[in-house]
């Protein structure tokens, strides 16, 4: 809390400012996913792994903890904190902007929900107050929820009992906020009946944050997002680049009245590879990652802290952007385009595009026009690949005409060989060494950070952009250094993630669980993909059986009864492409699967 003293007469001077810190221990605005090889810590805030301004103080030793630890219990890290950036303009040209890096001026986000009265947001304090927390659950406890939730006595654990499926409908929030299954079809979550949340991953943190109030970090004006997140992990440990990453989804609701053109989402990160000091940063354009290594053969000088020898590469990966807008055609694959690293190209489907990596960055930690931004223009300048005295960012050198760069005008800061058709240039050829690296500009190792962007877009009112970020950290393998072995783990990561963009990871906990416990109840769901019509029965079910056909956000398509065997039809032509759950009641059980409308 910033305050001023001020004297009778109304004089301040330096020595009149001061900050007031407010520790809370035992704080639940925060915790820790920690079921793989990584520690990182989620909070209800828009900075992620960070400690607080005051967290490496030994005077408040409860706070002095590693953020983002690899591997869990080694006692180092290589990220120290990360956090979203969005800037676009409205109707009127004015810039609206929304983003952190320390907190070190204000915040720009706040915990919770919105209220939404017609055209005007708002959020009040004892709101923010109540919405700083996170639920953290694992794919264990909702499996044993769903099995146990109909015995007498039965009490669910506090995050699934809480889970804010719904906004306060007297508050004007919206009606539906995280995701759940609705077993029994009423549109209401409630676990007492078997409803149970829709995590991803095997353990997860779900949070709620906004832009509404004060942005005293940016001194951007607000945009009225709503901004749900969810950060998990999984338990692989025969997959090791899965055992080796932190996932973090997004859902960005613009909830105002305003359409945002030429707006740009914005990932920065503060690497800290054990060591602080002697660090690079790079990115991989076809892959849509960039990352942070050591910048010499050995990290720090034996402090418990570094690494030494054995240093692993950080990696951050932008899985799938916000949507492209709208042009009416399935965008070709393999192009020296958005398709080099966005995903929905060349797949059939019209105006699924999402962007991956479209910019990167590195800026210093000081005031020189290539430093930290201060003002809302310095964010948005950032987001454009513009250096805050307006000079575009240039190829070669560090970037700045002052600091050795020969042009042309680029997007993506030290690429190495990764943009073999230079879309980053707009296909011109660069004027110098196309081999752009830290380590052939010859520069000092140092504390790096880097901004990943993606956009432009359009951002609609009442409309969600989702994002998908995986954070990948890697060890050398072999003969491979530690950056070679981290672009083979962030491939296998992309893989699996290309398996199912739309819904990847989440624990759906249908047919497949059930058929852990007994393979005599079965729904069979067919064709799957549905085009215009679903058919499914089930056996060994009693008498006194209904089916409901539900949307992933609890509404209600089709309900009835059904017999034990017989096959049900519904029509489903009319329907909007997604996944859809089928799920069964009788007096003993509730059965559930899914099934996807093309």
């Amino acid at each position: 809390i910033p305050y001023i003293l001020i004297d009778e007469n109304g004089n301040v001077g330096y020595e009149s400012a001061a900050i007031l810190f407010i520790m809370i221990q035992d704080n639940d605005y925060y915790d820790f996913l920690d079921l793989n090889n990584i520690r990182a810590r989620i909070q209800a805030s828009g900075v992620q792994f960070w400690p607080g301004p005051d967290g490496n103080s030994p005077q408040v030793p409860y706070l002095s903890t590693n953020v983002f630890e690899f591997p869990k219990g080694s006692g180092k890290q290589t990220i120290y904190s990360s956090s979203m950036w969005i800037g676009g303009k409205d109707e009127l040209g004015f810039l609206r902007l929304a983003g952190e890096s320390y907190r070190q001026i204000g915040l720009d986000y706040w915990p919770g929900p919105l209220s939404i009265d017609g055209n005007d947001l708002s959020i009040d304090t004892s709101t923010v107050i109540e919405w700083q927390y996170v639920w953290k659950l694992t794919k264990d406890e909702i499996i044993y929820h769903k099995f146990h939730w109909f015995e007498e006595d039965y009490e669910p654990i506090q995050n699934i009992a809480t889970w804010p499926a719904h906004g306060d409908q007297d508050m004007n929030q919206a009606q539906y906020l995280a995701p759940f299954i609705d077993m029994d079809g009423d549109s209401i979550y409630d676990p007492m009946v078997g409803d149970y949340p829709l995590i991803r991953g095997d353990q997860c943190i779900y949070f709620i944050i906004n832009d509404v109030r004060s942005h005293i970090e940016t001194g951007g004006e607000a945009l009225g997002l709503e901004i749900h997140g969810m950060a998990y992990q999984f338990s692989m440990p025969d997959v090791e680049p899965m055992e080796n990453t932190v996932f973090l989804s997004y859902k960005i609701f613009n909830r105002s009245s305003l359409t945002y053109v030429d707006t740009y989402i914005g990932l920065f990160t503060d690497f800290d590879i054990g060591d602080p000091t002697d660090d690079y940063v790079g990115c991989d354009v076809a892959r849509g990652a960039y990352y942070g290594y050591n910048g010499d053969s050995v990290d720090g000088n034996g402090e418990p802290e570094s690494y030494g020898d054995t240093i692993p590469a950080q990696g951050i990966v932008i899985l799938g952007g916000p949507l492209m807008d709208a042009n009416g055609a399935d965008d070709p694959d393999d192009q020296c385009d958005e398709s080099i690293n966005g995903v929905g190209f060349g797949d059939g489907i019209e105006d699924n595009e999402r962007y991956g990596m479209t910019k990167f960055l590195y800026y210093n930690n000081d005031g020189s026009p290539v430093g930290d931004p201060q003002t809302a223009m310095d964010y948005y300048y950032y987001l454009n690949a513009v250096w805050k005295d307006g000079t575009p960012m240039e190829y070669g050198g560090n970037g700045h005409v002052s600091s050795g760069a020969y042009g042309p005008a680029a997007n993506f800061m030290y690429p190495g060989l990764t943009d073999p058709c230079f879309w980053g240039t707009d296909g011109e050829e660069p004027y110098g060494p196309i081999d752009w690296t830290e380590g052939n500009v010859g520069n000092e190792p140092g504390d790096r950070r880097g901004l990943s962007v993606m956009g432009p877009f359009t951002f609609e009112p009442g409309t969600m952009e989702r994002i998908d970020i995986a954070f990948v950290s890697a060890f050398p393998e072999g003969e491979k250094t530690d950056v070679e072995t981290l672009m083979d783990y962030i491939d296998v990561v992309k893989n699996m993630y290309y398996e199912d963009p739309t819904y990847f990871g989440y624990q759906w906990l249908g047919i497949e669980d059930r058929e852990i416990e007994t393979t005599d109840n079965i729904i069979k769901a067919y064709p799957n993909p549905v085009i215009d019509k679903v058919t499914f029965n089930c056996v060994n079910i009693s008498d006194k059986a209904t089916y409901k056909l539900v949307s992933i956000m609890g509404e209600v398509i089709a309900s009835g009864s059904i017999e034990n065997g017989e096959p049900v039809t519904i029509d489903a032509e009319n329907l909007r492409s997604g996944i859809y759950i089928i799920s069964i009641l009788d007096s003993k059980m509730a059965y559930s699967t899914k099934v996807i409308k093309k």
